[in-house]
């Protein structure tokens, strides 16, 4: 270290710049310092990458410009500011090095697995309530995004000025569930013409029923929002909170609303231990995109309207920590004793007013079945494990697109629910333009038990549900006295079809009236020699679409 600094102050600098030029270029670097971070606006923690590296730049600037000013008088006082200058520069680079490596999950394993508090329940009503298709997020992005973007397009004022944003948070609003997105402005040049009177509108779509609307906020006897992530200058929202909390480590805020309608930016706050490792959430600011006033909450006193506070990423991160290191860092990736993790992807379910984050936990080979399940409130960081073997959501997919391969749809990413006391998938069945075209309800034990009714009505979901309460593995038939109807039908049409390895018969009687009926060891041989003409006494589940036989007797 001596000799570089030996080396330093043996540089030669011309003796004739003059003490007002120094000044001068004093002053232009401090100006652009400001100005960058005035437009970069780096938060001020070395905890940070981006923190450290800018204290780093800052001092190496600093340093630079000592060793020109040192042609106005060359003293030891100048040499040891330097001195400590690059002294500084080393430690939080080295120390930084270090503070991230000896943070890290090769040495804080158990601490990483022990970052969320995954508490062990059973899957029972007082847990998970009963599905209510009221509050249950059936509409999936894609859907809402469409939804969204056609609202717009019949705003034909807004939609030469503004763009929809991509954001759509899952919040818990009025009793129901919705996606809300605010507008942005489309460009810099739309921002100038329409700064002045801010973003006038945010997008609310209902995710049970698909109803959508744009809010415009001057009917909510408000102005427009003025800062916004998409505005410049003085009123982006990041530049804003980042000047006004320069320690502050923030993520992406995410846009909700207020039980009255009213938009705010949920702003969360980190922390990290050591340098930029194990991110934990330490806080949140309130911002008012319309006046810009903010206030700052720690956690466990965040308001309770307010729903999405832990991003989603960062629970995906916590959940697979605590299943895989708590023996250690290397067994997470060689022996991988017990190791378990997320499946591959996560969809949102209502409880008690908030939104809770779903996914599946799996083993760490990702085979098809699931080991459990867990359940993140977005609000409170609460985490519920569910020790329930059976299918991963992919193997339940692929089941619910199997019963109307005929059809070809696609399945979106399922539900978690409660039937009846058991889990169950709940998804949508998409033809190739995107559109619903039937519901699904896939057995979350058994992957084949499938229940499918037509998407033309959204009443069709309590029928779905009613007929795989029917179809309930292991349902006795004094569970089902008092549903189920009596009939003779004659048989006009019979067709058999095997899907996954069951066989169903698929029968149109002389009225017109469709049935079907899955081959169990009662029934096979009845089924086996049905013909056209064939009169037989029914016990089945009624339907709007295909009744559902649930036994058969030749008359």
């Amino acid at each position: 270290m001596n000799r570089i600094f030996d080396y330093l102050s043996n540089i030669p600098f011309p003796k004739h710049i003059k003490k007002s030029h120094k000044i001068i270029v004093g002053i232009i670097l401090l100006v652009v310092i400001l100005l960058y971070y005035f437009f970069i606006h780096p938060t001020l923690n070395i905890q940070s990458f981006t923190g450290l590296w800018f204290i780093v730049s800052l001092l190496v600037l600093l340093f630079l410009y000592t060793l020109y000013i040192r042609t106005l008088a060359n003293s030891v006082i100048i040499s040891k500011i330097q001195k400590v200058l690059v002294s500084l520069v080393f430690l939080l680079i080295v120390g930084g090095a270090l503070g991230f490596l000896f943070s890290s999950k090769i040495f804080h394993a158990k601490l990483y697995s022990k970052r969320i508090n995954v508490e062990q329940v059973e899957f029972s009503n007082k847990t998970i309530h009963d599905v209510d298709f009221t509050k249950t997020p059936i509409l999936d992005r894609k859907s809402t995004e469409k939804l969204g973007d056609k609202v717009m397009g019949d705003m034909p004022e807004l939609v030469s000025q503004f763009e929809v944003s991509d954001e759509y948070t899952q919040i818990s609003y009025k009793n129901s569930v919705y996606r809300v997105t605010p507008l942005e402005y489309a460009g810099f040049f739309k921002y100038f013409t329409n700064q002045s009177e801010g973003i006038p509108a945010y997008i609310i779509v209902n995710s049970t029923n698909g109803k959508t609307q744009l809010v415009k906020l001057k009917d909510l006897g408000l102005d427009g929002m003025k800062y916004v992530p998409s505005a410049y200058f003085g009123e982006n929202l990041q530049r804003r909170l980042q000047l006004k909390y320069p320690t502050k480590i923030f993520g992406t805020p995410s846009f909700e609303i207020d039980e009255k309608g009213h938009p705010y930016y949920i702003c969360t706050t980190y922390g990290y231990y050591g340098v930029n490792s194990k991110q934990y959430v330490n806080g949140m600011v309130l911002f008012d995109p319309i006046t810009g006033d903010s206030k700052k909450y720690d956690v466990g006193h965040f308001p309770k309207w307010v729903d999405r506070i832990y991003p989603e990423s960062l629970i995906m991160n916590e959940v697979d920590d605590n299943g895989s290191l708590k023996n250690g860092f290397f067994n997470s990736i060689i022996g991988q004793k017990n190791v378990t993790v997320t499946s591959d992807g996560y969809n949102y379910l209502e409880k008690d007013g908030d939104i809770w984050i779903y996914s599946g936990i799996t083993s760490a080979n990702k085979d098809t079945s699931n080991l459990g399940f867990v359940l993140t409130n977005l609000r409170t960081h609460k985490t519920l494990k569910f020790a329930c073997s059976g299918a991963d959501e992919q193997a339940a997919m692929a089941s619910a697109e199997g019963e109307v391969k005929n059809y070809g749809y696609d399945a979106t990413f399922p539900l978690l629910v409660n039937v009846a006391g058991h889990p169950v998938y709940l998804l949508s069945l998409k033809d190739s333009g995107g559109l619903v075209k039937m519901y699904a309800m896939v057995d979350a034990k058994d992957y084949q038990s499938v229940t499918v009714v037509s998407a033309d009505s959204y009443n069709n979901l309590e029928l779905l549900k009613k007929q795989y309460i029917a179809n309930l593995s292991g349902e006795s038939g004094e569970s089902l006295k008092g549903k189920l109807s009596k009939a003779t039908i004659v048989v006009n049409t019979v067709n058999f079809m095997t899907i996954d390895g069951k066989t169903k018969a698929y029968i149109v009687d002389d009225k017109g009236l469709r049935y079907k009926i899955e081959a169990t060891n009662s029934n096979e041989d009845t089924l086996a020699f049905m013909h056209t003409g064939d009169k037989y006494e029914i016990e089945y589940l009624k339907s709007d679409d295909i009744q559902i036989i649930k036994s058969i007797k030749k008359n």
